[in-house]
């Protein structure tokens, strides 16, 4: 099966809650089987395993963050719990000796990783730049890192196309 990832959310976190597609229809989940997770996270450069369970639940909360932000309404405090529980597991990165030279060693988890991209795009004014596509189907999440922070699509060749195109139907439709 040909993977459908992805990766224009600019963040990690991002990318990871567009594992679940159109939440405005029906919605479509990418992360089917602990097989998807494993490799959506190696995928994204992510070493480990989580349970899937685990991996949805931060997702929709971080999921939550991203919708509060948009419409500027308070933060969840269970986004904000399932956030910290995450990062209260990431290890502190350490020196091992191997072979007589010290080797800086990390022993972070992936939803540790994601936990904290989310916690550093949340934590800081990266987060108004968090958007919702405005594609009547999509739905996608994105950081908008344009100069003039006035994107509206997920993709503009996808998403963007799309909305052109039905405004000339319906520009050429009324003459």
């Amino acid at each position: 099966m040909e993977r459908e990832w992805v990766w224009y959310g600019g963040r990690l976190s991002i990318d990871f809650v567009n594992t679940r597609k159109q939440r405005y229809a029906a919605g479509r989940e990418l992360l089917l089987s602990s097989a998807d997770l494993d490799d959506w996270l190696a995928t994204a450069g992510l070493r480990g395993h989580a349970p899937l369970a685990e991996a949805t639940e931060l997702r929709e909360a971080i999921d939550a963050g991203v919708r509060s932000v948009v419409a500027h309404t308070a933060f969840p405090a269970a986004t904000r719990k399932t956030i910290n529980h995450w990062l209260a597991r990431t290890e502190p990165p350490h020196l091992e000796m191997r072979a007589g030279a010290p080797v800086l060693r990390t022993h972070t988890g992936p939803l540790s990783r994601i936990a904290l991209d989310a916690a550093e795009l949340f934590g800081t004014d990266t987060r108004n730049r968090l958007r919702i596509c405005a594609g009547s189907d999509c739905s996608g999440r994105f950081v908008d890192l344009s100069a003039g922070q006035r994107r509206r699509w997920c993709v503009m060749a996808v998403c963007g196309n799309r909305a052109k195109a039905a405004q000339h139907r319906r520009t050429k439709g009324s003459t």
